[in-house]
């Protein structure tokens, strides 16, 4: 049976309205910047639109400050897939459903983004940081702390910006050294280190770790517009990477 839900029609889904997070708001405000370009419209001119998060099954609705919108507003709802005839939304009156979110991001303000762990802060900053102010998990809020993230994130954002770690080699060197850089960073802060002592074990990992796929990929994709897109780089597995490749070039 398929049910109606903030002008949206929908069948074999069961909504649970949970609070909007600021990373909810980010994605609903892209939607809706997708829609006029799409359309080749204004803002103003978006009534409503809705926004599905894969990273935590939720989907985002927003209805329009309009006169022809009856019900105004920004809701986030936890989606679940249910048999045919049992779709239902399950509502909390107590949650904020207001547009004020939104209209601090129009007004070039960032909403504050609390995350749990450092893998899901370098995400967060990544993805969202146009829009949010990322915020250090409580371990990591600290002077050391501040630098090694820095750090990490200078990681994070190289790999990122390049389809080669996208490629299976590539995506598999990204995955190890990161895992491997963030377990040592974590150590030293638990210990009370600092960053240079992390900076010491960034190059001491990158001796550790298997280089023969991604220097091989390096090689193979003989491509030097990678190398001017990536290189001189801010990081550190990426420059031993290819300097990995420079030395095995006869």
């Amino acid at each position: 049976m398929a049910i109606k839900l903030h002008s949206f029609v929908t069948s074999c889904k069961r909504y649970i309205q949970v609070e909007s997070l600021p990373l909810h708001i980010t994605g609903i405000l892209r939607k809706m910047i997708d829609l006029i370009s799409l359309r080749g419209c204004d803002i103003i001119d978006i009534h409503n639109a809705y926004y599905y998060c894969e990273e935590d099954g939720t989907v985002t609705f927003y209805q329009a400050d309009k006169a022809e919108v009856d019900h105004p507003g920004i809701w986030t709802y936890m989606l679940y897939e249910c048999p045919e005839g049992q779709e239902k939304v399950f509502r909390d009156s107590n949650i904020d459903t207001s547009l004020k979110p939104l209209y601090r991001l129009l007004a070039g303000d960032k909403l504050v983004q609390e995350t749990v762990d450092i893998n899901q802060y370098l995400q967060y900053r990544y993805q969202e940081g146009e829009y949010l102010d990322v915020q250090l998990p409580p371990e990591w809020n600290n002077q050391e702390g501040r630098k090694i993230a820095n750090l990490l994130f200078r990681e994070y954002q190289v790999f990122k910006k390049s389809a080669i770690f996208a490629e299976t080699a590539g995506e598999n060197y990204m995955q190890t050294v990161m895992k491997k850089f963030i377990q040592a960073a974590t150590s030293i802060l638990e210990a009370g280190g600092n960053s240079i002592e992390f900076e010491y074990i960034q190059h001491e990992i990158l001796k550790q770790v298997k280089i023969d796929d991604i220097a091989n990929l390096i090689l193979d994709l003989n491509d030097y517009r990678i190398w001017q897109a990536l290189l001189p780089s801010e990081s550190k597995a990426v420059e031993y990477a290819f300097n990995t490749a420079l030395s095995r070039i006869a």
